[in-house]
């Protein structure tokens, strides 16, 4: 497992880069936590759950995005304002401070949604082409009726592939770590990954 771990660690670099922007911490210190979160996934994995390099990418992912939260909400917690009032109470300065940076907030976002559509682009890859065209046409609001009608097929025709394509696409996600959506519409790691 050592000698697997160590062919990652440009992969655990590379997914520190993207969150360079961890509040408090520069590059150096990010790749070393990239790191640790490497090696704790190298003993935490289990075999026959599949393929590791994706175990590790998940977890370091899931590692840093911890990370970076705590970052934010220290920062936020420990920030001194060097122009505070002479006779302003520390809890006033707490309440100023403790307001959510919305900038941070969206590049987590973002992240997340880069990871969520990279994830899904890799798993509709791996599927037949109708399943393919079946999810697009769905993605794009399309009703059964409207699918079947490009197809030449019926509407419950259409739901079948639809259905079959739907659990293949989730049983994919799932062998790659993720289980299910969050309350904003992105993949989430499932409770078991760490």
């Amino acid at each position: 497992m050592d000698a697997e771990i160590a062919k990652l660690l440009p992969l655990a670099r590379h997914i520190a880069r993207d969150f360079s922007n961890i509040p408090g911490l520069d590059l150096p210190e990010i790749e070393i936590q990239a790191q640790e979160a490497l090696a704790a996934a190298g003993r935490q994995f289990d075999q026959s759950k599949g393929d590791f390099t994706a175990y590790a990418s998940q977890a370091v992912r899931n590692a840093l995005r911890s990370l970076y939260e705590k970052q934010v909400r220290h920062h936020h917690h420990h920030a001194y304002v060097l122009d505070q009032p002479a006779g302003m109470q520390s809890t006033q300065t707490d309440l100023v401070q403790n307001t959510p940076d919305k900038k941070q907030e969206s590049v987590a976002t973002q992240v997340n949604r880069a990871e969520s559509i990279a994830a899904l682009q890799r798993a509709m890859a791996q599927m037949p082409e109708r399943f393919r065209v079946v999810l697009t046409a769905i993605g794009q609001g399309r009703s059964y009726s409207e699918i079947g009608d490009q197809l030449g097929m019926t509407k419950q025709g259409v739901h079948k592939i639809a259905a079959a394509a739907i659990q293949s696409l989730r049983e994919h996600l799932e062998s790659q770590g993720f289980g299910g959506l969050d309350s904003v519409g992105l993949l989430k790691s499932s409770p078991g990954n760490l």
